[in-house]
């Protein structure tokens, strides 16, 4: 499979800029497909209250953004938000926070699949009588996103500015539209808590866990800093960037739900399986098909950022010698982890299709995605952690700011708690309790494994490339 690849010599450098990394970020948090799917599940406990909810996790992401931006200013390295901790909290720290980040990356690309496949199979047998498994969708789907990561990271990042400006234009257009359609219908009763489904504030924060899902990714732009033009410049302004245009569309497109489906009927839009498919035919007659095309593009483009991030992390690991060194192989002409991509791609097709056909494709994806909110909302909490730390041990010489080091990370760190406790409590049925099941025991083994294996690792995922204290590391002989 990686014939013709050698051990790594370094990855593409300096092929990335500000509009592809926003849009690396964009395209991995999936903007339309995170609106039908994870924003979809979101509405099943928040209701006519959703745009609420997708409100205070924009503000929590831009914190994370803020915080994790802050160390994206000293630290560069593809393997992201792992090595930050481990630079700053320690060798323990990075493995903890490594064995959750590369799983969670792992698992973007098959929940994204596995919904795919479900979407596509139920478009085409609803609209055209077309019967075909849901599966062949998902597998197909993997195998394009392959060829795309293998070619090169500008090219699939460029692809991604493509697909994200696509999907973006045409849902916007969709909701502005039912938006001054329904005029009559505006309110401020989106804010109101008492309007949730599930009641008060509770279902509110059910529904930010899932609105967190589809913010899911917008930090993805720090796995590809050894690939990025001026990192240190580059990725904290992407990072913030893409939050606040995910976050701007999210709003608008909830909104947009609420007016256009009725705010006392939206426990018949979580129950739908095409709902926006429906409000496209109600508003648009037969353009409809547009927004088919916006949400194929998106969860395309959703996966094919899932996969980049993923094989960089991957990669990183295989470099730094936590995983075999196979994973740190690069192509000889386009510089790509080859290897790493291979092994996304093979995992997400295998879990995918298991996972998928064992409980069925909508309670894999609640499975799969309760795992990779808990994993993300943990790995959050440990890198604003880790900004303080870092900007209050030296204050003098690392350009400390009271605000934007110690209460914007602190205050995410507050935040992230609540929707993490309602996640557990109380416990939830079948099959939200395999989900929470699953991420308390991959959470257990990487503690055990960071705490046994902490003195002996090998050096983390930023030790070849990166600043540390303002000072390059050394790099290890290929």
């Amino acid at each position: 499979m990686t014939h013709g690849a050698r051990p790594d010599h370094g990855l593409s450098t300096g092929t990335i800029g500000l509009t592809q990394g926003v849009f690396q970020a964009l395209t991995h948090m999936g903007p339309a497909a995170g609106v039908a799917s994870s924003l979809l599940v979101a509405v099943s406990f928040a209701g006519a209250a959703t745009p609420l909810a997708v409100i205070l996790t924009l503000v929590v992401v831009l914190l994370i953004g803020i915080a994790v931006g802050s160390l994206a200013r000293v630290f560069s390295s593809a393997g992201g938000l792992a090595a930050y901790v481990e630079q700053v909290l320690g060798r323990r720290a990075g493995i903890f926070v490594s064995w959750l980040y590369a799983p969670l990356e792992l698992l973007i690309a098959p929940i994204v699949f596995i919904f795919f496949g479900q979407f596509l199979s139920g478009a085409l047998q609803s609209s055209l009588g077309i019967a075909v498994p849901w599966w062949v969708f998902a597998v197909l789907a993997a195998v394009f996103v392959c060829v795309v990561n293998v070619r090169g990271v500008k090219q699939s990042t460029t692809a991604g500015v493509v697909l994200g400006l696509a999907e973006v234009v045409i849902f916007v257009a969709l909701a502005v539209w039912i938006i001054v359609a329904q005029w009559n219908d505006n309110t401020l009763a989106v804010l109101d808590p008492s309007r949730a489904l599930d009641p008060g504030w509770s279902g509110i924060f059910k529904a930010v866990v899932f609105s967190i899902l589809a913010f899911q990714g917008f930090e993805t732009a720090a796995p590809l800093a050894e690939e990025t033009r001026d990192p240190k410049r580059v990725i904290p302004r992407t990072i913030l960037y893409s939050a606040l245009a995910c976050g701007a569309f999210y709003l608008i497109c909830s909104y947009a739900a609420v007016l256009g489906w009725g705010a006392d009927r939206m426990g018949s839009f979580a129950s739908d399986a095409s709902p926006w498919i429906v409000l496209a035919q109600r508003f648009w007659g037969p353009v409809w098909l547009l927004v088919l095309f916006a949400l194929i593009n998106s969860f395309l483009g959703n996966a094919n950022a899932g996969t980049t991030a993923a094989s960089r992390i991957v990669f990183a690991l295989g470099r730094a010698g936590r995983l075999p060194r196979r994973f740190a192989e690069v192509h000889p002409v386009h510089r790509t982890p080859t290897f790493s991509i291979y092994f996304q791609t093979v995992f997400g097709i295998v879990l995918t299709v298991v996972v998928g056909l064992l409980l069925g494709p909508t309670a894999a994806f609640s499975v799969i995605g309760a795992v990779i909110t808990v994993f993300a909302i943990v790995i959050y909490i440990v890198t604003c952690a880790a900004c303080i730390r870092y900007f209050t041990k030296e204050p003098r010489d690392r350009g400390f700011n009271v605000v934007l080091h110690v209460i914007v990370p602190a205050v995410a760190i507050v935040i992230l708690l609540a929707p993490l406790w309602f996640q557990f409590v109380p416990w939830p049925d079948y099959p939200g309790n395999i989900g929470n099941a699953v991420a308390i025991l991959l959470i257990a083994v990487a503690l055990v494994s960071a705490l046994l294996t902490g003195r002996r690792a090998p050096a983390g995922p930023s030790a070849r490339i990166g600043d540390r204290d303002g000072e390059p590391v050394a790099k290890e002989p290929a």
